[in-house]
């Protein structure tokens, strides 16, 4: 057993930030040296490396002006700040110093942006600090290590050796992280080898490689390759030859099955299908399995001509794909029990239990903007394979791609046991809500989960509002009131997708009319609840005022006619009969600045309302 290091006494969970401490104690070691006119020696930029930023040298090597951000600077960091988080204890970035003189060159860099552009390429939000030295600006990147393999912007893992950056695979780089505290039990060698592996698991797995839409000539050849350097690159077969937790789970064949399916005709209906004979399948081909049951369930859809006879299926394929996979790689493994997926014919919907609760601080509430893995190592090979999406991407994209074509978001839901149910509700899909989400310009924001859900709102509410968005979003209000202003940005045929109404949100009239424009979708539109605001009846309007006097003391004629599409005279007669009826009463001032008010403490009509993410 080693020694306590001084300085850091232990505490649990003290960990990282005994390893940020390392970390600053060293950038401010090689600052001092850079005082003295020294670089510091390979051991001390083990942790620290300095780094120009990229981009700034013109003709014969000049130096040219800063600038807040940038764009090749940004690339450069993302790759460096990847190599820091593969390294064990992580480390720390220098920005604006040049690498081999150690001159100070400095940098304008905006941190809040280089922040969220790091971020963006390779998903690890950095701690940021602007230095000043010797008068000259510099920006210290510190990134914590990483629970998992993090690939840089080439798709390529690499970590720190002495003062540089190089590659490593995700065989060795697990075996290093062993030897930390944190690691999982997944990563832990069993005594399998290759040869206990079942060849129709290292079938299935190049089927899913070979699937994978990727450009990087690293991989490119992953699955053609021999098992043994197949199983070595994804990381689950160790140097001496031996799998992991997470391989031999993945490619041995498996004692009971973990997973089964049901297809039932309704709901607590007649069964149709069962299946859950995979004794002795690996966990591979059990998903294989039920991925081909899924979609032989799933069926398609032809859209009419003017989306150019697209089809598509009942449920979006990548969010019932998605939902099984979360299912099985984020389960609880210490239980025994199957994650079950059950399929019902007449609602096209998809349920899918597995064992075991939220982890990590992840809850419903929070599933858009949290990302955890129970099992990292697990995590990593199913990425690797191609099975799932960069952690939490997959879950933006259930919630999208359901709502960007009017079904209802998913329901996520812990329940005793514990365990997790993801129900998805898909059918027929609705072809003015897809009209309209393909008109979303700039195109980019058609994939845009915050830009979805707002309109998913707006489509089933007169209104909205900054602090209803933000829990709708799972983000801060600040980030919430961002995506609105977003979301006002971006156009349809030409014209604003949202509206500002005084301090609320409103879906466009340009909007409203792509969608509930045409007769014959009325009907359908009304039986789902979307723009059942417009040109309301009794029953809806008195819903309306009701809703607008939770967030305002007062509504004018304009106000209901922006709401509800009426004409002024419309939407004044309408808030006149309330006044006969004596729940309104006229405010006191006239013209421009005439407005009605509730009636003392008296509550208007307020029919029972939907949920407000639609579920």
């Amino acid at each position: 057993m080693s020694e306590p290091q001084s300085g850091f006494p232990f505490e649990p969970g003290t960990e990282l930030m005994a390893d940020r401490a390392r970390s600053r104690e060293a950038v401010e070691v090689c600052l001092e040296s850079l005082r003295t006119g020294a670089l510091p020696d390979s051991a001390e930029r083990q942790r620290v490396d300095f780094k120009e930023e990229a981009g700034r040298r013109g003709v014969a090597g000049s130096l040219l002006p800063g600038v807040s951000e940038n764009t090749k600077a940004a690339d450069q960091l993302a790759d460096e700040v990847s190599a820091m988080a593969n390294t064990p204890g992580g480390g720390a970035l220098i920005v604006g110093v040049e690498d081999r003189s150690g001159d100070l060159l400095g940098t304008d860099l905006n941190i809040e942006w280089l922040r969220q552009q790091i971020y963006r390429r390779v998903e690890v939000a950095p701690e940021i600090e602007e230095h000043i030295e010797q008068g000259i600006r510099l920006l210290v990147i510190y990134a914590a290590e990483a629970r998992e393999p993090v690939d840089d912007t080439s798709g390529r893992i690499r970590w720190r050796v002495g003062a540089a950056s190089a590659p490593v695979d995700r065989g060795e780089w697990w075996a290093r992280r062993q030897d930390r505290s944190g690691w999982d039990s997944m990563a832990r060698p069993t005594s399998f080898t290759i040869d206990s592996v079942r060849p129709e698991a290292i079938a299935v797995a190049r089927d899913y490689l070979a699937r994978r839409d990727t450009s990087n000539d690293t991989q490119a050849d992953l699955a053609a390759a021999a098992p043994t350097d197949m199983l070595r690159r994804i990381g689950v077969l160790s140097v001496d030859g031996y799998l992991t937790e997470a391989g031999a789970l993945l490619f041995c064949p498996a004692p009971r099955a973990w997973l089964t399916w049901t297809r039932l005709d309704v709901e607590g209906g007649d069964i149709l299908a069962y299946d859950s004979e995979y004794e002795g399948l690996s966990l591979l081909e059990q998903i294989e399995r039920v991925e081909a049951l899924l979609d032989a369930a799933n069926d398609r859809i032809t859209l009419p001509g003017e989306f150019s006879e697209r089809a598509i299926r009942q449920l979006p394929s990548r969010s019932a794909r998605e939902a099984v996979l979360n299912g099985v790689v984020h389960r609880d493994w210490n239980l025994q029990e199957p994650t079950t997926a059950t399929w019902v014919e007449a609602d096209a919907s998809l349920t899918v239990v597995s064992p075991g609760g939220f982890v990590g601080g992840i809850s419903a509430d929070n599933v858009l903007t949290q990302r955890y893995s129970r099992y990292p190592a697990l995590a990593d090979v199913s990425r690797a394979l191609g099975l799932v999406d960069k952690q939490g991407v997959g879950v933006d994209r259930m919630y999208r791609e359901m709502v960007s074509i009017g079904h209802r978001p998913p329901l996520l839901v812990e329940e005793p046991g514990p365990r997790v149910r993801v129900r998805l509700a898909g059918g027929q899909p609705l072809l003015p809500i897809i009209r309209l989400t393909s008109k979303i310009q700039p195109a980019a924001r058609q994939r845009d989960v915050q830009i979805a859900l707002i309109v998913h709102t707006l489509l089933r509410s007169p209104f909205t509002t900054v602090q209803r968005m933000s829990k709708i979003l799972q983000r801060t209000v600040d980030e919430a009131a961002e995506a609105l202003e977003i979301a006002h940005r971006c156009v349809i045929d030409g014209q604003p997708l949202i509206s500002p109404l005084k301090n609320v949100w409103t879906l466009s009239k340009e909007a409203r009319h792509i969608v509930g424009g045409q007769a014959a979708d009325r009907k359908m539109l009304q039986r789902q609840r979307v723009l059942w605001f417009m040109a309301p009846g009794a029953e809806e309007a008195s819903e309306i005022v009701s809703q607008w006097f939770e967030v305002q003391d007062r509504i004018t004629s304009g106000d209901y006619s922006k709401l509800t599409g009426m004409t002024p005279a419309g939407a004044r007669g309408a808030l006149d009969r309330f006044v006969q009826e004596g729940r309104l009463v006229r405010g006191d001032a006239a013209g421009r600045n005439a407005h009605y008010l509730p009636r003392g403490n008296a509550t208007i009509l307020q029919p029972e309302t939907p949920q407000e993410n639609g579920s």
